[in-house]
């Protein structure tokens, strides 16, 4: 192996590390987040954290050319996108119903 190349090594490992150890931040934030707020649009938000951070480490963990790993980044950024619409959605026909966002008011009736 030429010096270079372990250099280069080196480096994409630091990168890797600095990533996984963001995404285990972010999974910390979210979780911290979907149990200490009973606002279903802060869980939400949470859970679109939660989602990005497996996506960081899903990134990093893939070993495919650059132009393959772009797509596939692109598709799950499409489809964690698609869901969170969805949830959007159904949070906003909630409030209608509800006229409040406490979750708590849910877990009274059994939902």
């Amino acid at each position: 192996m030429r010096r270079g190349d372990l250099e280069m090594a080196v480096y994409e490992s630091a990168v890797a590390g600095i990533a996984f150890a963001s995404a285990a931040i972010m999974v910390g934030i979210a979780v911290y987040g979907m149990s200490s707020s009973r606002n279903l649009l802060r869980q939400l938000l949470s859970i679109e954290v939660l989602f990005n951070a497996v996506l960081l480490g899903i990134v990093v963990l893939a070993s495919m050319p650059a132009n393959a790993l772009t797509g596939f980044t692109i598709i799950l950024i499409s489809i964690v996108s698609g869901e969170v619409i969805v949830l959007v959605a159904v949070i906003a026909a909630y409030y209608r119903v509800a006229k409040s966002l406490d979750s708590g008011h849910m877990e009274e009736e059994g939902v």
